[in-house]
């Protein structure tokens, strides 16, 4: 009996260390983390029911009009991924993304075709009045040639770190003396940028989709607290 006991209770913890997948697909013709094709003028997207990877996919509709054209989430309380924001033990995140030929489009002028690369970002905007952000500066390079089709972008995100990993830039007020630990602690929300945020580009017309967006969490089972309370979320 004891060895069955404890036969059980290494299963029981092992349990807690598998990661939970949140992926959207947008197959049901739904978006309920609210991801979108954002700008200075906010969020835009159509779910078109087929073409995606496979399937329905995440349109950005055409002209869309962006100097660092990405794909956000803010999750709403009792979503998938705000469950996953809030766990403190994001492992990878990734997505497919394609960029559709947008030179019949009367308007889509001038395009962008310089080297970049594509990038990750966490966000904190409920901590201070400033955004806090990290973002990734060694992600995989982005097509310079128009249109390319699907392509499966991945990131790793090291949860567990002690300080801002290799790879990544974390920005936030010198005086807060806010760390790497703080934010995976407080992230509402995720980005994927198509062109580098560090870049100095131009506004820019595209025609973007996205596809099979995957976030991977999990192997510790406390959703822990905010660190800084002080701020509403």
């Amino acid at each position: 009996m004891h060895r069955l006991i404890g036969v059980l209770a290494l299963l029981a913890t092992s349990a807690t260390l598998h990661a939970t997948d949140v992926v959207d697909d947008f197959e049901s013709g739904t978006n309920p983390n609210q991801w979108g094709w954002t700008n200075n003028n906010g969020g835009v997207f159509t779910i078109v029911a087929d073409g995606g990877n496979p399937g329905a996919w995440l349109d950005s509709g055409v002209p869309y009009r962006s100097d660092h054209p990405n794909l956000t989430s803010l999750p709403p309380a009792g979503t998938p991924l705000r469950d996953a924001l809030d766990s403190g033990s994001l492992h990878a995140a990734s997505i497919d993304i394609q960029r559709l030929d947008a030179s019949s489009v009367v308007g889509c002028f001038p395009t962008y075709t310089l080297p970049s690369t594509f990038s990750l970002s966490l966000i904190d905007i409920h901590t201070d009045a400033a955004v806090i952000e990290a973002h990734t500066i060694d992600g995989p390079p982005a097509p310079t040639d128009a249109p390319f089709s699907w392509l499966n972008v991945a990131f790793t995100i090291p949860s567990d770190a002690t300080d801002v990993p290799p790879g990544w830039v974390l920005n936030a007020p010198p005086e807060l003396g806010y760390t790497w630990q703080d934010l995976m602690h407080n992230i509402d929300g995720i980005r994927f940028f198509v062109v580098d945020p560090e870049e100095l580009t131009f506004d820019a017309c595209w025609h973007l989709g996205a596809d099979n967006v995957h976030v991977s969490y999990g192997g510790d089972d406390r959703i822990f607290a905010d660190g800084f309370d002080g701020a509403p979320r």
